[in-house]
């Protein structure tokens, strides 16, 4: 699961389509603006640590603007008089295509999101895109030491990054118009515990209220459905994508398919907006701000692009509940450790700089104003309950707590997945494509594509198995497998030395 923030989770783009982008005119005035790690004129300016330098620094995080821009950056630069800090804030799938372009032209920004790009972190790491900063700045003494993960932040023992925002988080959330909610008769404080219980909800609040429908399931960017699907299929018994008992792909399975269904029952009652398919995120957003629809469901950061962008539809009232489960006993949603959403250019000119900034993400400080931005949940989690935050987030995140346990990272388990990960190609149609096709296409045979991609998966995972084993690293779909995984409780450190 790709960690991008409010300003567009899902993107929905592939990495090879990003990267058979050719230069645009807008591209290019968008470089030109740029002043990052590859460009030549900031190079006199000082040599990679020293006190004087421009650093360039791109991401998609809209509900943080203000944290980084007057109070990270501002208070470094107040600091560090020879630093000049500048920030460019697009939408993750914009996010993706420049820096497809930048890296193309030697152009990257000194600290950057990996939003957009939809590859893993392994094969950006394989590809020359990053440098460490373990030995730039002093990560492992941070307050956020005890979350690294070897194959998330390390590699080849080297720190690249850290995490920032928590692992426990999903994007299946439904967020709530307490106003809405409260006209149709609907308790906003009342989670309907089961998916016929949110069904009926929905039908509900379409049929008692005004030019208003009960759900929005925004449509138009496939990893947008993919997320949701998943996290539905989670909370019908799956573990995700793959089977961690077995190793293999389940996207066939009956939890998956019965997440479509659901999803397809949902609009048959017309409860869905009828726009839902040309909608991405923040569009959905944006009709349920203006009151259009009642529920949304999306992740924890919805609220603090409301608070930046919309906040009257906060004032009106806004709710969350439980994600709801196909029957009365819940089943957990499961997300992987917490990624490292920044990491410093291989090109950066001035690196160490870069990482000084970087590592005051990690503060408890900064912990908390993250908190108070109602992005992503900050990784230290007891901040969100001393923040200023709005109760509905620090209710959400208590939630999130219930809800979601920490899954499995092959990754983690055997280095050599990461190779793996990078020597795999797309396969498509991809689970949000296939989605996509059921939720417009009446004829689709949703259930013959999700066999067919379980196949192809397999198929390409054990061709990069292959790949990867011939270089000297013997590896195989066993890498997948962790037969000590409780799905009631989180994956921890222990749990891999214990595999």
């Amino acid at each position: 699961m790709t960690n991008q923030g409010s300003s567009g989770r899902a993107a929905g783009f592939s990495r090879r389509s990003l990267l058979g982008l050719t230069a645009t005119a807008g591209a290019g005035v968008a470089l030109s603006a740029c002043t990052g790690g590859g460009q030549t004129s900031e190079k006199a300016a000082g040599q990679a640590g020293g006190d004087t330098g421009s650093i360039a620094w791109w991401d998609q995080y809209r509900p943080l603007t203000k944290l980084f821009e007057s109070d990270i950056f501002a208070g470094y630069m107040k600091e560090h008089a020879g630093v000049k800090i500048t920030r460019r804030e697009m939408e993750a799938a914009d996010l993706g295509q420049a820096l497809q372009l930048a890296k193309r032209s030697n152009q990257l920004p000194d600290v950057f999101s990996t939003a957009g790009l939809e590859s893993a972190a392994a094969a950006l790491v394989d590809e020359k895109w990053f440098q460490p900063i373990g030995d730039l700045a002093d990560v492992a003494g941070s307050p956020v030491a005890d979350f690294l993960y070897d194959g998330i932040h390390r590699f080849d023992g080297k720190i690249y990054t850290f995490p920032v925002f928590s692992g426990r988080v999903h994007d299946a959330i439904p967020w709530t118009n307490t106003e809405l909610l409260k006209a149709a008769d609907v308790d906003p404080d009342s989670s309907p515990a089961t998916w016929d219980d949110l069904r009926s909800a929905a039908r509900t609040l379409t049929k008692k209220t005004d030019d208003v429908y009960g759900i929005v399931l925004p449509g138009k960017e496939p990893g947008y459905l993919e997320a949701l699907v998943t996290r539905l299929a989670q909370t019908a018994g799956a573990a995700g994508p793959i089977d961690w008992h077995t190793g293999e792909y389940a996207y066939s399975s009956q939890p998956f398919l019965d997440a479509i269904d659901y999803l397809l029952a949902l609009q048959a009652d017309k409860s869905v907006h009828p726009s839902s398919p040309s909608m991405g995120p923040r569009d959905a957003r944006a009709r349920f701000a203006a009151g259009q629809v009642a529920v949304y469901p999306w992740g924890a950061w919805i609220i603090g692009g409301l608070n930046v962008d919309e906040p009257e539809s906060i004032e009106r009232g806004i709710g969350v509940w439980h994600v709801p489960t196909p029957q009365t006993k819940r089943n957990f949603v499961y997300s992987g450790p917490a990624g490292g959403p920044f990491w410093v250019a291989s090109s950066s000119q001035h690196a160490k700089i870069a990482a000084d900034v970087m590592l005051r993400l990690s503060t408890v400080e900064v912990q908390k104003k993250l908190a108070e931005t109602m992005d992503v949940p900050p990784v230290l989690l007891d901040q969100v309950a001393a923040s200023d935050a709005h109760p509905t987030y620090k209710k959400n995140v208590t939630y999130l707590e219930d809800d979601v346990r920490i899954a499995p990272a092959p990754e983690v388990g055997n280095p050599a997945v990461a190779q793996v990960l990078a020597s795999m190609r797309d396969v498509h149609p991809d689970l949000g494509e296939i989605v996509q096709t059921a939720l417009t296409d009446k004829k689709s045979d949703y259930k013959a594509a999700l066999q067919k991609l379980d196949d192809e998966m397999t198929k390409e995972r054990d061709r990069a198995c292959a790949v990867v084993s011939k270089k000297g690293t013997k590896i195989g779909a066993e890498a997948w497998v962790f037969g000590n995984w409780d799905r009631s409780a989180d994956y921890t450190p222990e749990s891999y030395e214990q595999r």
